[in-house]
């Protein structure tokens, strides 16, 4: 018999006795530590947290807000679950999940479960199967983080450098904005997108200040160079690391080197993660609100992925809300999120700020968002994140484009088929 007791597993189900039985079951066999979650966002929320992947993820294939195919891509895609149980009493969303992992997948999906889950055949399962250990899934992550004196010489020699996404109004076509990301280019090796270089550098504010500043000068210096070709209208956001938030020093050399490419304030708007909102601390919400007052516009990114209330946002003084990626992309054709939409968007109206819709990669998302209320939106089928000397001709040449996609009506798009999603 295999000993399970030093292994983690989660058990993602949105009945609440399903959850509960199933969550039973594997304490039967033995797992040391069982987690639950009632849908996909509350299972990549409920790693996110714990940091480390687990064993084994069970998830049921048909729930709302992230159902379960979307989970299983997902897990593959962050490496947060060595093996992976799909059950469902729907034969054949089963057979779609058997082949629903995506090439070059570390996870191990070690089959496909009929509803209601039963001891013995799970047990027989788990004790039959080859699992994947945690340490071969490990094996396979991305090599390891650059150090903090690589950083410092990539700032050194300028290797950091912002890229820019367009934003635009879905009912015309019009640039209103551009979503500031940062990109490290060390010759001869590939990209590292500096999102990614962050989580290795948590709490180490001196860093992510010197990063965020070299890449927030010179966005801002490009932002005025185009404000005086006439591009007046638009305003550039910039990301706001909850690290700066917590270190006025760092805050502001930040807004320093805004202030020293001579923009406005009210052209650029700090934007801080939902996770930030969430938490509501009452430190952050006044270096926040310092923010606020001297003109500069406050985001919130990443909108749907954490537990923020609706009095969580109105203690904040927000301009603007982007809803995540992962909630947009496809949205038009599935239907089990548009409760979810319905619901951050009825959200924005409350607090009388427009919404981004982050993620848009074809037209069929665009028509829907816009719909459904969404005044802005980024994505693939806007742009593609591109450098400066790109920005003006790729404006130039997709004027026309754009107000083609904001010319799309949903009438004109066929319905999703049944079951999709």
């Amino acid at each position: 018999m295999k000993d399970f007791s030093e292994s983690t597993a989660l058990i993602v189900e949105d009945s609440t006795v399903q959850r509960e039985h199933v969550a039973g079951l594997l304490r039967q066999i033995g797992f040391g530590t069982v987690l639950i979650a009632n849908d996909g966002i509350n299972a990549l929320r409920t790693l996110e947290l714990r940091a480390a992947p687990v064993d084994l993820v069970l998830t049921d294939l048909d729930m709302p807000g992230m159902d379960g195919m979307e989970l299983i891509q997902q897990l593959a895609k962050r490496r947060w679950a060595a093996n992976l149980i799909a059950a469902s009493a729907n034969q054949p969303r089963l057979q779609e999940a058997a082949g629903s992992l995506p090439p070059g997948s570390a996870m191990r999906l070690l089959s496909t479960m009929p509803k209601p889950v039963r001891l013995e055949a799970l047990q027989g399962l788990l004790h039959d199967a080859s699992m994947l250990a945690l340490a071969e899934l490990e094996q396979e992550v991305a090599p390891e983080a650059p150090t903090i004196t690589e950083i410092e010489a990539g700032l050194a020699d300028g290797e950091f450098i912002p890229l820019y996404a367009p934003r635009v109004a879905l009912d015309s076509g019009r640039m209103v904005g551009i979503a500031v990301q940062g990109s490290w280019r060390r010759p001869g090796r590939d990209p590292i997108d500096v999102d990614s270089l962050l989580p290795s550098l948590a709490g180490d504010s001196e860093t992510i200040g010197a990063l965020l500043l070299a890449l927030a000068t010179q966005a801002a210096a490009d932002l005025h160079s185009w404000q005086e070709m006439g591009l007046s209208a638009i305003k550039l956001s910039l990301p706001l690391p909850v690290e700066l938030l917590e270190d006025l020093g760092e805050l502001g050399r930040l807004v320093a080197g805004i202030q020293a490419q001579d923009v406005k304030p009210g052209s650029v708007c700090w934007e801080v993660s939902e996770a930030v909102v969430a938490a509501c601390e009452p430190e952050l919400l006044h270096n926040i609100g310092r923010l606020s007052l001297r003109g500069y516009g406050i985001g919130a990114v990443h909108c749907g992925r954490y537990e923020a209330k609706m009095r969580d946002f109105a203690c904040f003084p927000l301009s603007e809300i982007s809803i995540d990626p992962m909630f947009v992309h496809e949205a038009a054709q599935r239907s089990h999120r548009r409760p979810l939409l319905d619901g951050l968007l009825a959200m924005a109206g409350k607090l009388g700020v427009p919404a981004c819709a982050d993620g848009i990669e074809n037209v069929d998302d665009w028509a829907l968002m816009r719909e459904l209320g969404c005044s802005t939106g980024q994505g693939p089928l806007v742009a593609v994140p591109m450098e400066g000397g790109e920005f003006v001709e790729w404006y130039k040449d997709s004027r026309q484009r754009l107000r083609d996609c904001a010319g799309h009506r949903l009438s004109d798009v066929a319905p999703p088929a049944a079951g999709t999603g």
